[in-house]
């Protein structure tokens, strides 16, 4: 199934992510208009949220960037680890409402 969200941040950044999922994640697609530093570590970000559970709670799925963020030593600017998981959330959701 496929799930996406768009959201405004607080300060006006916009998030954009494209999930495809089963029972589990098996790709994620974060985008907008936020900064990553350095930016070629989003794809490991992605990456660690595969195969997680589309039941995850948003507090686990924000450690799992995190735990990313830290591994790569990267950061993100105009977005957070805990607004990406919260739209994660949200596009799960909706879907399945």
């Amino acid at each position: 199934m496929k799930y996406e969200a768009t959201k405004k941040v607080p300060g006006g950044k916009l998030l954009r992510l494209k999930i495809d999922a089963g029972e589990k994640i098996n790709t994620v697609s974060i985008t907008g208009d936020f900064f990553l530093h350095p930016e070629e570590s989003l794809p490991a970000i992605e990456k660690s949220l595969i195969g997680l559970s589309i039941q995850t709670p948003e507090n686990i799925l924000a450690e799992k960037i995190h735990a990313a963020l830290s591994e790569q030593k990267a950061n993100f600017i105009g977005v957070s680890a805990e607004d990406i998981a919260q739209t994660i959330g949200e596009a799960i959701n909706t879907m399945n409402q």
